[in-house]
């Protein structure tokens, strides 16, 4: 029996949605000192930016199902980019200071409804088989969001003014919404809204804490890790400001370095086995962040986003076959907001907390332990059969 070959056309216009959608969260940092002047805000009304758009966020995603039953996964991803092209021309603006929050709750909210949808629609329009590969592709998105928001705010700060970047991502959002009417397939069907009845079900299921575990876990090494290695290298381990940028920076390309590989091992040899392979290896990195020193600290800081980023191709995976299609959406919209809260926000807390107590290092070291400990529970894994997940 041949295998039928992977269709990229519905595949690469999800992952175009979802590469604007995570840039239009991304540009807000580079921005961020040229916004403060404007608006004339302290560092602590800096950071309430960020906090009034993930607020929209995680609370857009867990409700997302109500307007998948309604508009269905197609027109879910749709609005998502119609909703965010909208609201960074309203940033764009520079209106008064409320309605900049209101314009940052509503990007949040837009970006929070793609991700439920955007990955029940990509597992509708690829085969289980498939599955390992599509998601692949699909992770290109957030890699080219975190590269692309500087080097667009580098851009428009030099030859125009910060509000030019939210104007420029508006009109590519409103250009994806477009192609993305046009030519998108599959996700013609109502999502599951998150009733109690709905819920209680997805948390019924054993695998689903498993993996939600492991998503917290690696949300935590990869922007957790990220938000707080800079702090790390400058003033523990005695490097350059310059040197640590341009380090810290480059380390974001490798994470394209094995992506690909992942999804096809994923397929090949079974996600289950791959995430306890990464698991273990990404933790250790991230313990030898804590610590080495020299050439092998560097080798560390390279080698640790690129594993983290194989890690979520098999992990979706995993989480696609919690739920039957119908309420796939819902596994994912009950596991990304409590990932990113917890990874984002729970990890650096805790080693800013230890960095004030002189265990910087022991921070890195604690949290790169956690991943690999996990890995007692993935036997518990097995019976995840993708084509059961499709009946």
């Amino acid at each position: 029996m041949t295998r039928e070959r992977l269709n990229l056309r519905p595949i690469l216009l999800l992952v175009g949605a979802l590469c604007v959608t995570f840039l239009a969260r991304m540009l807000l940092s580079p921005l961020l000192l040229h916004i403060r002047a404007h608006y004339a805000l302290t560092h602590a009304e800096g950071g309430m930016l960020f906090l009034a758009m993930s607020v929209g966020y995680s609370v857009s995603m867990l409700l997302s199902g109500f307007v998948a039953e309604r508009l269905e996964h197609r027109g879910t991803v749709l609005a998502s980019l119609l909703i965010v092209g909208a609201a960074l021309a309203l940033i764009g603006l520079a209106p008064p200071l409320p309605v900049f929050y209101t314009g940052l709750v509503l990007l949040g909210a837009g970006a929070g409804l793609y991700g439920p949808s955007g990955i029940t629609t990509l597992t509708d329009v690829a085969k289980a088989e498939h599955w390992g590969k599509a998601l692949a592709l699909h992770e290109i998105g957030p890699i080219l969001g975190f590269f692309g928001a500087p080097v667009l705010a580098a851009v428009v700060v030099r030859y125009s003014s910060w509000q030019a970047g939210f104007f420029v991502v508006a009109v590519a959002s409103f250009i994806g919404a477009a192609l993305f009417s046009r030519y998108a397939e599959g996700g013609r069907f109502p999502g599951a809204p998150p009733s109690p009845r709905n819920v209680l079900q997805i948390w019924s299921i054993g695998r689903f804490w498993i993996i939600a575990l492991f998503f917290v876990l690696a949300v935590g090494l990869e922007i957790g890790v990220y938000s707080m290695l800079p702090s790390f290298l400058v003033e523990v381990r005695g490097m350059s400001e310059g040197v640590t940028n341009s380090l810290v920076g480059a380390s974001r390309l490798t994470a394209l370095a094995l992506i690909f590989v992942s999804g096809w091992l994923a397929d090949r040899i079974g996600a289950r086995i791959l995430i306890g392979a990464i698991a273990i290896a990404a933790g250790s990195v991230t313990v030898g962040i804590g610590l080495a020193r020299g050439p092998l600290l560097l080798g560390a800081v390279l080698l640790q986003p690129m594993l983290i980023a194989a890690f979520f191709p098999a992990a979706l995976i995993e989480l696609a076959r919690v739920a039957p299609a119908q309420s796939r959406n819902l596994a994912v919209a009950l596991v990304i907001p409590v990932a990113n809260l917890f990874g984002s926000g729970a990890v650096p807390a805790v080693l800013g907390y230890l960095a004030e107590r002189g265990q910087f290092a022991a921070g890195f070291v604690l949290v790169g332990a956690l991943m690999p400990a996990a890995t007692v529970l993935l036997p518990l894994l097995r019976g995840g059969d993708p084509r059961r997940a499709e009946e």
